[in-house]
């Protein structure tokens, strides 16, 4: 009896509603952050095809010099050291997306 005497607050309806919204608010802010972090361009399918071609780039050239195709690719190889070879390959499609991967081979002569 003696704690219903000293802790009775009036509720107000308008407070309760403002301290609502503002905990739905927090949350959806949260979810909202988490949802644009996983969806990223790193994440797009394109994103992996462009990767795939640019590996599949890679061996071919490590195969064949001569079959590799030509367009939107460039490929620099820098020598690091005597047994370390640096192969950058950059893809660029058509919608100016640049794609670039490194390589590092090692070559024992």
């Amino acid at each position: 009896m003696l704690s219903k005497k000293y802790y009775k607050l009036p509720a107000n309806s308008i407070l309760e509603s403002v301290i609502a919204l503002t905990i739905i608010s927090i949350c959806l802010y949260f979810a909202v952050m988490i949802f644009a972090s996983v969806y990223t361009s790193k994440t797009s399918a394109n994103f992996y095809c462009t990767q795939n071609m640019v590996n599949e780039i890679f061996f071919l050239k490590e195969i064949e010099n001569d079959s590799l195709p030509n367009k939107n690719i460039l490929i620099e190889e820098e020598l690091l050291s005597k047994d370390l070879k640096k192969i950058s390959v950059t893809f660029k499609d058509s919608t100016r997306f640049k794609f670039e991967k490194s390589f590092y081979v090692q070559s024992n002569f």
